[in-house]
């Protein structure tokens, strides 16, 4: 590459937005240069350019809708929580905190609030994927100080509010109440229904298509319009199929106007068995769906401000490409046919440099991005200073709303920032360290990257070592898998945040108590992590696998595959296995697929509306596995009836054992031995080993 047109090129780009670069600038030859000099000013351009891009500009640039003057081009996304506090009839410190994070985030909030009677009452959990919210709270005075000082948390960092009504439902309804003059504004469970197509823009039913919310006449939603101006609100959502109320809002109030577009794909989760099948080849909409797109946007032009597009409800790695959320298409086409009128799609745009692509390529105005602020709540902060690769990347798990809703633990939880949801007494309980300490790191796994950092910032000084080649632990599977490109995010942003840090990595070392005590540290962290359990089923061997192999090995699995094992590793796999386009059998002796602790609100829906309406998958539960041999598996079903399966491979899934025994080896080789992540036997999750990780390392 030519070093002279290669500044000029970056020179104009630099001079365009405003940066400047000293050697890109004014360096007018190179010819009398030394080498040297040449790539001394190339790095410095490149650094330049990338400190532009972190810092977003066009995401983070101002917006003016209407009346209002938007601080950024950022909506925050409706997102209840369901067990960020107890039973509480008002919001708590914790529960205001998080919506304060987010206001210095976001330029647009979405609010959960809702009033009833109270003591709240609760449905019994028969569905994995109930919603339990705490936003319903007791419609007296004190409790609705609590809520106008949230809603002054959020306006005071200069973010509007958004209110979404006008179906009878789904968020608080104003209208009615005493007090405060509001409402319920429906029952536990209400948003478990599809919403029907159209999703609340014209061609649906009146009530947006939202089963279980009552439609309400063009003079209820002005009259609930305008009480939502007169509380606060900045905001108002067109969730109805009547346009003539719609423009009656527009024309009595200041509010700004969200018209909202939710795909054929339904209100949660993935929608009808044939789109959950489509999936497997093809995460981006038809053309038929991204006209049917335009058409409702075309009937909202002149009258709704701005368009949320929703079309993936809770999307992850596997339902979305990387870089190519679905709402996305749906944004742009609507760009291209000409309607006068912003586009904000949702729903998968964690990444706040692809999302300043997404505008400055003139795809969207805005975008909408909820759980990365849970990840990061420091998100827009750390863009604005150029640290966009600081930013901790979401994994789409949605274990914010819950790890399980069936057997508990009942709280709210984020898999990469272990401090979101956990109360404030709780974090300051963490009292800084008084000296600075020699600590060593006994493995370079999820655990072991997470202690590294945490002693890193703490002010020790920091020695990691890890026996392998690479850094990554069981991370490094998503090097081999298109389906878990999230987990490679965060493997890769650990693997460079501990570089950052100036941790001490020691690659392809073993680490050996001796070699500790002779290092003469002050603190030992063992995250020495689990291995594969190795299966005690009798074969000959043929054509057996276990289960990292699906990932190691994948040009050696043959096209139909059975899955001895499941839960929510053993179901990954074949899930991915199934994209790639394997026919997969699942034989499990267990009675569910998923063990019912690892199904919480969202985190399994995608991935279980895949595999159950997928006509490659198969799977056979309380099986008994009685001989595998040349590929054959015989086993009994639930009735002792003895079948068999024929395989091209055979994957087998037992678990993961916690090294233990080498784990307790470094007892002794410090004044001070601390065991993190799965090596405890108390983890075998990411949330677990962060969250653990994290408090375990703040104590050194």
């Amino acid at each position: 590459m030519n070093p002279f047109k290669t500044l000029m090129v970056r020179r104009q780009f630099l001079a365009a937005t405003g940066v400047v670069s000293t050697c890109a600038l004014t360096c007018k030859k190179l010819a009398g240069f030394e080498t040297r000099a040449a790539i001394a000013a190339e790095e410095a351009a490149t650094a330049a350019l990338k400190a532009a891009g972190d810092r977003c500009p066009h995401l983070l640039s101002p917006l003016r809708i209407r009346n209002r003057l938007l601080k950024n081009r950022i909506m925050h996304t409706q997102s209840p929580l369901y067990f960020m506090q107890g039973p509480e009839n008002f919001p708590t410190e914790n529960y205001r905190n998080h919506y304060s994070n987010v206001a210095k985030n976001a330029a647009i909030v979405s609010m959960s609030t809702q009033f009833g009677t109270y003591p709240k009452t609760y449905e019994k959990i028969t569905d994995a994927f109930y919603h339990m919210a705490n936003s319903i709270w007791e419609d007296i005075p004190p409790v609705e100080n609590y809520v106008v000082q949230l809603m002054e948390d959020i306006h005071c960092e200069g973010s509007l509010i958004y209110f979404s009504g006008n179906t009878g439902g789904g968020a608080m309804s104003p209208s009615a109440g005493r007090g405060g003059g509001m409402q319920q504004g429906g029952a536990p469970g209400a948003q478990r229904g599809t919403a029907g197509r159209g999703g609340g823009m014209p061609g649906g039913d009146r009530g947006g298509g939202m089963p279980g919310f009552a439609s309400k006449s063009d003079d209820e939603i002005l009259k609930e319009a305008k009480e939502a101006e007169e509380k606060g609100y900045d905001v108002y959502q067109i969730n109805t199929t009547s346009l003539e109320a719609a423009k009656r809002v527009r024309a009595a109030t200041n509010l700004i106007l969200m018209g909202s577009i939710r795909g054929s794909r339904g209100n949660m989760g993935l929608g009808s068995g044939e789109n959950a099948v489509g999936l497997a080849n093809n995460n981006q909409p038809t053309a038929a769906e991204l006209e049917d797109g335009v058409e409702q946007a075309r009937k909202l032009e002149g009258i709704a401000d701005f368009l949320w597009i929703r079309i993936d409800e809770h999307p992850n790695a596997w339902t979305q490409d990387k870089g190519r959320p679905r709402s996305l298409a749906y944004a742009e086409a609507i760009k291209k046919a000409g309607i006068k009128v912003l586009t904000c799609p949702t729903a998968g745009f964690h990444d706040p440099v692809e999302n300043d692509r997404f505008i400055a390529e003139g795809k969207t105005d805005m975008v909408g991005m909820t759980m990365p602020f849970f990840a990061d709540p420091e998100l827009v902060r750390k863009v604005t200073e150029g640290r966009a690769d600081d930013v901790v990347p979401c994994l789409g798990c949605h274990n914010c709303h819950g790890i399980s809703v069936y057997t508990g633990p009942w709280y709210s939880t984020c898999t990469v920032n272990p401090k979101w949801g956990v109360p404030p007494y709780k974090l300051q309980g963490i009292t800084k360290p008084t000296i600075s300490k020699k600590v060593a790191v006994i493995g370079g796994g999820p655990a072991g990257m997470k202690a590294a950092l945490v002693a890193a910032e703490r002010g020790h000084k920091v020695t990691l070592y890890e026996k392998d080649a690479a850094l990554g632990g069981l991370l490094k599977i998503s090097d081999n898998s298109q389906w878990r490109w999230n987990y490679k995010d965060l493997k890769e942003y650990f693997i460079h945040q501990v570089k950052k840090a100036g941790v001490a990595v020691r690659l392809n070392t073993t680490a050996t108590p001796e070699m500790i005590k002779a290092g003469k540290y002050d603190t030992v962290l063992v995250a020495v992590g689990a291995d594969v359990v190795a299966s005690k089923m009798k074969t000959d061997g043929s054509k057996v696998f276990n289960i990292l192999d699906v990932y190691y090995k994948k040009n050696e699995l043959g096209k139909n595959v059975v899955v001895l094992g499941a839960g929510k590793f053993g179901m990954e796999a074949a899930t991915g296995m199934l994209k790639d386009g394997h026919k997969v059998t699942v034989l499990t002796s267990s009675k569910e697929l998923v063990e019912l602790e690892n199904k919480g609100a969202h985190n399994m829906m995608n991935q279980e509306t895949i595999y159950s309406n997928h006509p490659n998958f198969s799977y056979t539960l309380q099986a008994t596995v009685k001989s595998i041999a040349g590929g054959k598996v015989v086993y009994t079903d639930s009735t002792g009836s003895e079948k068999s399966v024929q395989a091209d491979s055979i994957v087998i899934w037992s678990g993961l054992k916690p090294r233990m025994d080498e784990a307790e080896k470094f007892i002794g080789s410090a004044n001070s031995v601390l065991f993190v992540g799965d090596c405890t036997g108390t983890n075998g999750s990411i949330q677990k080993v962060m969250r653990s990780t994290f408090f375990m390392a703040s104590q050194v």
